[in-house]
């Protein structure tokens, strides 16, 4: 399994219109497509900081994630997003261990 993770800020003036993004063609956008297994979405407690968002996918396979990118709906949907938001840096993560309380 991967995480496909990536951070960004909203474009000031777009909040709005960034809330009807993820309640239309944003919703679930990720779990549409087969070899997703979750997706969590973070929001910075802190207001003002940079990242103000946080998603994180996680993926069967480096596989299931370059068909996902490359599906033309995807690509519609992920074009409506970069007009609504800034700073977008991501990372492919492999998790090497876990421990729990």
């Amino acid at each position: 399994m991967i995480t496909f993770e990536y951070r960004f800020d909203v474009l000031p003036g777009k909040l709005a219109e960034y809330g009807k993004y993820v309640r239309g063609p944003g919703k679930d956008v990720w779990l549409k497509f087969q070899g997703v297994k979750a997706v969590r979405v973070y929001k910075s407690m802190l207001g003002g900081s940079s990242p103000q968002r946080q998603v994180q996918v996680d993926l069967e396979n480096l596989a299931a994630l370059e068909k996902i990118l490359a599906d033309p709906a995807f690509q519609k949907v992920k074009e409506k997003f970069h007009g609504l938001v800034t700073h977008v840096t991501d990372s492919l993560l492999v998790q090497v261990s876990e421990k729990k309380k």
